[in-house]
């Protein structure tokens, strides 16, 4: 076979996109969207990646994420949707989360004065208190009003250029200057202000909540981020009908219709940047494309030995900053409805024992399908997915036997978690299947499966974050859960349309230009030159 013979199979591209997670197709399906030929990678089967999904038996399981933020009018996800004429995926918002502790449960509610008294009443312990507790929940409530805000406005940070200081400057405002103040204190702090630090309940609950959103503790979780993380309730949460399905193919539609091309079991294995400028990627099933500009949806921790190019001097900082990541341990169980009442909450959170590591089972995260979701679990069925967090290490050096006895008593620990809110649910399982670090490392191909982003910090967030260019790269972002603006979907929508906005030119999502819509392409990525594409409109 001749060179030109082996020419002809490299596919061209304006942009290669790799990996088909939330903001890898949030990126592509923008970029097409503004007429940059864009070709997505996607390891699995199926888009989606941590927010991805998968059948077993008749149900439609979440395989990772199983709630969305980012769907109300100014989200991001309804700005992205918007920009791309696509609709909005079916959801229902989920009203009541009951946060079941030892001694008592806590209605964490959506309607604003019904969670102003419940965060009040469940926990104060005499008047004073009471008055304390309402002066930290009214800062917890401002500071997070102005976070979502400013998350609407597109935030770029780290600071590493002119456009990233430009695009933060229509961040402040009355509000944010308000907040300033506590940009380098931690949720700890802020209850050793109020004089809460000491209330035992008040403090596991609010370190359950904040291992979901920030991947910290009250004493490690930035005050910032965590007040927006303590929020995520009352600002509004939602379950797609149909689950992350939904979600996931609505991107796919969206992206497609605008003429991208998704290639999927397409596990990239060699980035190679190229003398002259641009990129060769090529899969582990022969695949070969050329790109000028890659963007990255990957965990920092796998770019070390997939990037053709000597990035130890470029990535120790950054690998520095992310420390080593969380693990899930999830639970996939496919029940009998009648073990559960038509009308539970959705979602419920329970810690078992106070004083105790969150981890392995000890906190749980329970997600239910709707009762008449057929697009997830058969007439009759409901999944339900249970969730905690786990250290990854453990996993990877255990024996086949050690693992699997510790698999056992992670999965019977959870069952006991969901029992407290279920008491009949082992009379209603139909099917069970436990997945672990080593499972998530398999079908999502992360690095010793550590997913949900990193461990926030004061010194690994914001204005000290792991910013989409920090591989050093010529014409090459890095998005997903570990770099700025961190874990969550919209989080994750929010790196790819940075991405999208240092690739275009363009500063926000509002006005698309016009174009016709363009034709779906099925089969080949339509052959692009190796220099600036279309005419871009102005920013």
């Amino acid at each position: 076979m001749g060179a030109q013979d082996v020419a002809k199979k490299i596919l061209e591209c304006d942009v290669a996109v790799i990996g088909a997670g939330v903001a890898g197709l949030t990126a592509a399906a923008l970029l097409q969207r503004d007429g940059y030929q864009t070709l997505l990678l996607e390891a699995h089967d199926k888009a989606g990646g941590c927010a991805g999904y998968f059948f077993h038996k008749g149900y439609n399981f979440d395989a990772g994420a199983t709630v969305l933020m980012g769907l109300d009018r100014a989200g991001l996800h309804t700005q992205t949707f918007e920009r791309l004429g696509a609709p909005l995926p079916e959801s229902a918002l989920i009203r009541r989360v009951p946060a079941r502790l030892p001694d008592r449960t806590v209605n964490i509610d959506h309607d604003q004065a019904a969670w102003a008294r419940e965060r009040v009443e469940r926990f104060a312990r005499d008047a004073a208190e009471a008055e304390r507790l309402r002066a930290f929940w009214r800062l917890i409530d401002r500071t997070a009003d102005v976070m979502w805000a400013a998350t609407a406005k597109l935030p770029s940070l780290p600071l590493r250029g002119w456009r990233d200081i430009a695009a933060n400057l229509r961040l402040v405002s009355p509000g944010f200057a308000g907040v300033a103040p506590y940009l380098f204190s931690t949720i700890g702090d802020a209850l050793r202000r109020h004089q809460l630090h000491e209330n035992a309940p008040l403090r596991a609950f609010l370190d359950g909540l904040l291992l979901i959103t920030a991947q910290e503790t009250a004493d490690r979780a930035p005050f910032l981020n965590g007040a927006a993380g303590l929020d995520i309730y009352r600002h509004g949460i939602r379950r797609a009908r149909g689950g992350m399905k939904a979600f996931i193919k609505a991107h796919v539609e969206a992206f497609r219709a605008w003429g991208g091309v998704l290639k999927l079991r397409q596990r990239v294995t060699r980035i190679a940047p190229q003398r002259g400028g641009g990129y060769l990627i090529e899969t582990e099933r022969g695949l070969i494309a050329r790109a000028p500009r890659v963007v990255a949806n990957l965990p920092i921790w796998n770019l070390p030995g997939l990037v053709e190019a000597d990035l130890s001097a470029r990535l120790a900082r950054p690998l520095e900053k992310a420390g080593t990541g969380w693990g899930a341990f999830t639970l996939y169980l496919g029940v009998r409805a009648e073990v559960i009442p038509d009308d539970a909450p959705l979602n419920h959170q329970v810690l078992l024992r106070y004083g105790e590591s969150f981890a392995d089972g000890n906190s749980a995260f329970l997600s239910l399908s709707e009762p008449d979701d057929r697009a997830s679990a058969p007439p009759g069925r409901r999944t339900l997915n249970v969730s905690t967090h786990t250290e990854v290490d453990g996993w990877w050096r255990a024996s086949p036997e050690a693992y699997a006895a510790r698999r056992a008593e992670v999965t019977e620990r959870l069952l006991t978690a969901v029992e407290r809110v279920f008491p009949n649910i082992r009379d209603g399982i139909e099917c069970l299947l436990p997945g672990t670090p080593v499972t998530f490392a398999r079908y999502t191909g992360r690095a010793r499966g550590m997913v949900g982003g990193l461990r926030t910090t004061l010194w690994n967030s914001n204005l000290f974050g792991i910013g989409a260019r920090d591989a050093g790269l010529p014409n090459f972002w890095l998005v997903g859960d570990t770099v700025f603006p961190g874990q969550g979907t919209p989080a994750c929508a929010l790196s790819g349309i940075n991405a999208w906005r240092d690739i275009t030119g363009h500063w926000a999502l509002q006005s698309p230009p016009a174009r016709e819509r363009a034709p779906a392409v099925k089969s080949a990525v339509k052959p692009a030159p190796l220099k600036p594409p279309l005419a871009r409109p102005a920013p």
